[in-house]
């Protein structure tokens, strides 16, 4: 639900009519980055337009190369369509709480149905509170059904080869589907035929016949056929999704926007190991026509703590555990030091690659696969680690002795390294500097280190050192707000995490801080990350997590009116589907990696703060995660049974996987 207690807004969109048969929709410009639902599997994801094509999708894996890819070069990227000929008036929404996409066409004559989903299944016999799942191996599923009247229906195959190839894939059509080289076949009982490097067919339909799309390997079609396959794939993915969702148990305002976030979470996490991606995209542009081009399909340490919350106070503590484990896991590859991010299997160089032939959305070059950033020194990523593992162990959770090790280590170089320039949260492309960001989660893991192991000298002298540094460093002598880096003039909206990971830095300087972002960096609702050079060309949009930050910096304030306008006001700016993006433009566009899990982590932790605000009082909310997630969760009995069992084993097999 939004404010006003509505649910989502599914405006009408209208559909032009094909030009003609020969229109096989190749000539399609780009949609706006709103127009997109995301369905998936925990194992890939695909985008669907609300005009009937797919223009992104990664089938076995959510950082694998696409096999669809419009979204990146509109005319050489592969999609995959099906629409009426006809003109028509389209409406969409997901099925219930699944990730079930249905998309409805209303045309002069008839009405099809259109119905999106990539397969997944309960794992019979899973202890209560695990979602273990059977992954079928059909990876992409669509069903088209005519409802209504009379529908002429065309449907285009034109798949990317691997390796961000644009050449046309080899293909043969035949009564069964389409066999293309590289990639799973294609199963339909619509006849298709192969032309100009696509396979395109059109029917006519009437109300009750049905054609089906099952994209996948043979051992995923029963002889039973490709209808009946579809139909069955759909019910089990839709109680897959029904029961998941009812497992949820927050139960107040905005509950639509909540669980709609956590299903976007689940779709984001890649079943085999835990690990869960900032955005199933790369190369969405932070600016349009600007290189703010960068791949999100990994796994960021400064998400942890945030993400391990989230979850935890959704009730989906299994989900919470795998992640926790697979971060502690992947930390111990790397010995004392933690990179920024990792691949979700595990994987420690994701290699920067950029794909030149490729145009980019809407002209953003360069498209990339891979990211840079593993390289940088960024200081807050010992603080969110250790952060993670006091919620954990706050939680009821059990660390062995190996991961207290690894606290142990990564505590030993805050103490080392504290001081020393990194590259900081944003990941700039110049030089290092010292960031206050850096400095506030420093001092996070140094509290949390000793709140888990006890007053040892040397920790807690650091501590202190921090802290004192900050006040007298890191927060601008006649301003008084905390500024970008020590010593510095620049407001910098990350600095707005103060008041959630409870530095104690006073609600004075908080306040200030708060209006000097506002004042600098605002625009209305939408907050920018910094306005200063970053080393990169162009200009980006509000980051809308900042925005979250604000509202939560708000409650810790007690200015619960001001919190709860703002936060009504973002949870407005989703798009119908209730999915958000990294960025925003002033007037609404969508930009970045889309949906982005950073955003949907920040709508439950703010609707959940704000609530908690509004039973408990300014007291409740202030501290860290692992207070507030308490005050939540450690009264769930369910919750815990679940998650105080023994640890798994390593990452990398997926429990109840077929």
């Amino acid at each position: 639900m939004n404010g006003s207690g509505t649910p989502f807004a599914h405006p009408a969109f209208e559909l032009p009519p094909l030009s003609g048969e020969g229109d096989d929709g190749s000539a399609r410009g780009y949609r706006p980055i709103a127009a997109y639902g995301l369905i998936g599997d925990c194992h890939g994801s695909a985008l669907v337009a609300w005009d009937g094509s797919i223009d992104w999708c990664c089938l076995d894996r959510l950082d694998a190369d696409p096999v669809f890819a419009r979204l990146l070069d509109r005319e050489r990227g592969g999609f995959f369509e099906i629409r009426p000929c006809a003109g028509a008036t389209v409406r969409r929404r997901y099925v219930g709480d699944t990730c079930l996409l249905e998309t409805l066409f209303t045309t002069p004559d008839g009405v099809l149905r259109l119905t999106d989903f990539m397969p997944v299944a309960l794992c019979p016999g899973a202890p209560e509170g695990e979602f273990t799942q059977l992954h079928n191996p059909a990876r992409l599923v669509r069903i088209a059904e005519v409802t209504e009247g009379r529908v002429r229906v065309r449907a285009t195959y034109r798949p990317m080869g691997s390796g961000f190839r644009t050449a046309p894939v080899p293909m043969r059509a035949g009564d069964g589907g389409v066999a293309a080289e590289g990639l799973p076949p294609l199963f339909t009982d619509m006849r298709l035929e192969c032309r100009d490097g696509a396979a395109v067919g059109a029917v006519e339909m009437a109300a009750g016949e049905t054609r089906s799309f099952v994209l996948g390997p043979a051992a995923a079609l029963p002889p039973d056929g490709v209808a009946e396959a579809a139909d069955r794939l759909r019910e089990e993915t839709a109680e897959f999704w029904t029961v998941w969702s009812a497992h949820t148990s927050y139960d107040g305002p905005h509950r639509e926007h909540v669980l709609r976030s956590g299903i976007v979470l689940k779709a984001l996490a890649f079943a085999p190991t835990g690990a869960i991606v900032a955005a199933p995209t790369t190369s969405l542009p932070e600016g349009i026509g600007t290189p703010r081009t960068w791949d999100y399909r990994f796994c960021w340490l400064r998400d942890a703590s945030l993400t391990l919350f989230s979850l935890a106070k959704l009730n989906h503590a299994s989900e919470a555990r795998r992640f926790f484990e697979f971060l502690m896991s992947v930390c111990g590859k790397t010995g004392a030091r933690i990179l920024p991010l990792y691949g979700i299997d595990g994987a420690v160089d994701p290699g920067e690659r950029c794909h030149d032939h490729l145009d980019g959305y809407r002209g953003s070059r360069p498209v990339r696969s891979g990211n840079g950033a593993v390289d940088q020194h960024q200081m807050d990523v010992y603080g969110q680690a250790i952060d993670l593992a006091h919620l954990f162990e706050r939680l009821g959770g059990r660390l062995c002795e190996q991961t207290r090790k690894q606290v142990e280590q990564f505590a030993a170089c805050i103490v080392e390294h504290w001081r020393k320039p990194d590259s900081g949260i944003w990941e700039p492309r110049r030089p290092d500097r010292r960031h206050v960001h850096s400095a506030i989660l420093s001092w996070v893991g140094m509290d949390r280190a000793i709140r888990m192991f006890g007053d040892r000298p040397e920790w807690v002298r650091t501590r202190d050192d921090i802290l004192r540094d900050i006040r007298e460093n890191g927060v601008h002598p006649t301003g008084g707000y905390l500024t970008q880096v020590f010593g510095g003039e620049d407001a910098d909206s990350a600095t707005l995490v103060a008041a959630g990971y409870g530095l104690p830095i006073g609600d004075d300087v908080l306040d200030r801080t708060v209006r000097k972002v506002r004042a600098d960096l605002g625009n209305g609702a939408l907050i920018h990350r910094y306005r200063n050079d970053d080393g990169l060309e162009g200009e980006e949009g509000a980051f809308l997590l900042c925005s979250f930050w604000l509202v939560d910096a708000l409650l810790a304030l007690d200015r619960g009116e001001e919190a709860r306008a703002l936060l009504d006001d973002l949870l407005g700016r989703a798009n119908d589907l209730g999915l958000y993006p990294e960025q925003m433009e002033a007037d609404g566009t969508f930009l970045g990696n889309f949906p982005q899990a950073f955003t949907h982590l920040g709508v439950i932790h703010s609707v959940m703060t704000l609530h908690l605000y509004d039973q408990e009082g300014v007291s409740a909310v202030r501290g860290g995660h692992a207070d507030r997630a308490f005050r939540i969760v450690g009264r769930n009995d369910r919750f815990r049974s679940v998650w105080t069992r023994e640890p798994g084993g390593e990452p990398g097999g997926e429990s109840g996987d077929a």
